[in-house]
């Protein structure tokens, strides 16, 4: 099984999923996506009812992240958790209708 965090991509419509290899790669994840909301950890801190040092910690400790706060954090900054089968999902994915 793969963790994979998917990011919307609003501008041509379709995701670009990142695969997590390590807690930095969640890390990461996380601060990119709220940078790309133009939050600052205060800013994202207040909307989750946590400390700014909080926001902080998950970005630079994200080992310590406990799995509800994982998914909190996921949706507050609109990421899409998708755990599934191992295998290579397509950088960007577009939604086609049937």
């Amino acid at each position: 099984f793969g963790l994979y965090l998917i990011y919307p991509f609003i501008s041509i419509n379709s995701e670009i999923a990142m695969k997590i290899n390590t807690p930095q790669d969640i890390a990461s994840a996380l601060r990119d996506a709220r940078k790309s909301k133009k939050w600052t950890q205060t800013e994202l801190a207040d909307r989750l009812g946590v400390y700014q040092k909080d926001i902080s910690k998950y970005e630079l400790q994200p080992d310590k992240i406990s799995a509800d706060m994982l998914l909190r954090l996921c949706a507050m900054l609109d990421l899409k958790v998708d755990i599934g089968p191992m295998y290579d999902i397509p950088l960007q994915c577009q939604e086609v209708d049937f």
